[in-house]
C-alpha cells in the first residue's frame, strides 16, 4: 500500500485588502481548491493558525498576519522517483528531470517532487533550491544552488535575462519557417477550479525564438530548438501552439496557443526537453554550459 508523505505547512502573508475579512471567506477567495464550507471545515479543524496560534472560524484578519495551513499527510499520485547528476561541484549542481515530476512542492505532490528528491539525496544538498523551473511534464536540465551565495547570483542572472536556455521541441505539422520570433502575448484566464496561462491580446510581452532542426513529412512533424527568451510559464508550449505547430502529445494547447478543454495544467504526455543550458558560474563568472539529450529523440 503506498505510504503516507510528511504533509506540509503552506505559509502566507494577508495584505492589506484582508483588513477585517472573514477568515473563511479570505481563503475561499484566495486558494479556491476548497469552497467556503469546505474551508470552514478545515479551519474548524484547527490546520489553519494565524500568528502562530490555531485560528477560529470567526476569526477576522488584519494586514500582515501570517497564515500557515497545515495539510496533514496524504499519499501522493504516481511520479518519478530518480533524477541525473550532470555536473556539480561546491557551488551549483544541475539535474537531469524526467517526465513527470514536478519541480516544487504544489498541489497533490511533496515528497514526490525534483526539490525533495534531491534535498534527500545527500546531507550537502539539503538546503539546495532549484533557481529556476520546467513543467512536470518538460523533461531535462535543472539548476539547483548549493549555497545562499550561490543562489542569489544565480537568480539575479534569470531576473537579467542573461542565462541561455535552448529546449529541444517535437511538433505537429511540417510548416514552421526555419527561425521565426513568437512573440505572442501571454496572459491568465480562468480554467475549471484554477488558472491557466494561454495567448492572449492584453497578456504580458513573451518572446521565444524558434528554429527547425528536422522536417518528418512522412510523420507529419517536426524537431525544433526554442529559446525563450522571457519566462512566462508554460512559455514554449503556448508559443509553439500560437504558432500552428503544437507539441506532439500535448493534451492542454492547441492551435492559437489557447486551452483544448479543462485538462488539468499539469498534464504531460508531450515532447519538450530542456537540452543547454549557459550560465555565468556564481563563484568565478566563467561561462559553464551543459547539454543534455532527450530519450525520445532516437524513435
Amino acid at each position: 500500500m503506498p505510504a503516507l508523505n510528511s504533509g506540509y505547512i503552506y505559509r502566507h502573508r494577508a495584505g492589506h485588502d484582508a483588513a477585517g475579512v472573514d477568515i473563511v471567506a479570505y481563503h475561499a477567495l484566495q486558494f479556491r481548491q476548497r469552497t467556503a464550507p469546505e474551508w470552514r471545515d478545515v479551519i474548524a479543524g484547527g490546520l489553519v493558525h494565524v500568528n502562530g496560534r490555531v485560528a477560529d472560524v470567526d476569526q477576522r484578519l488584519r494586514d500582515g498576519d501570517e497564515i500557515e495551513f497545515h495539510r496533514p499527510p496524504w499519499i501522493e499520485p504516481d511520479a518519478p522517483a530518480h533524477f541525473g547528476v550532470v555536473y556539480e561541484d561546491d557551488h551549483v549542481l544541475v539535474v537531469e528531470k524526467p517526465s513527470g515530476l514536478q519541480v516544487l512542492p504544489a498541489g497533490p505532490f511533496n515528497d514526490r517532487t525534483l526539490l525533495w528528491l534531491v534535498r534527500a539525496s545527500a546531507p550537502h544538498r539539503a538546503e539546495s533550491s532549484p533557481v529556476h523551473r520546467l513543467g512536470r511534464g518538460t523533461s531535462g536540465l535543472v539548476l539547483f544552488g548549493l549555497t545562499s551565495f550561490a543562489r542569489s547570483e544565480l537568480s539575479m542572472q534569470f531576473e537579467a535575462r542573461t542565462p541561455t536556455k535552448t529546449y529541444l521541441a517535437l511538433v505537429e505539422g511540417t510548416s514552421l519557417p526555419d527561425s521565426c520570433l513568437a512573440r505572442q502575448p501571454i496572459g491568465k484566464v480562468p480554467h475549471g477550479p484554477m488558472s491557466l496561462y494561454v495567448a492572449k491580446e492584453g497578456g504580458k510581452p513573451s518572446l521565444t525564438r524558434l528554429r527547425v532542426l528536422a522536417r518528418d513529412p512522412a510523420r507529419a512533424r517536426s524537431l525544433v530548438a526554442a529559446q525563450p527568451v522571457t519566462g512566462r510559464p508554460d512559455q514554449i508550449r503556448i508559443h509553439v501552439a500560437a504558432c500552428g505547430a503544437p507539441l506532439v502529445g500535448d493534451p492542454l494547447f492547441g492551435p492559437g496557443g489557447v486551452a483544448k478543454s479543462d485538462v488539468p495544467p499539469g498534464t504531460g504526455g508531450y515532447f519538450l526537453h530542456a537540452a543547454a543550458l549557459r550560465v555565468a558560474h556564481p563563484a568565478t563568472g566563467r561561462p559553464i554550459k551543459f547539454r543534455s539529450r532527450p530519450a525520445w529523440l532516437e524513435r
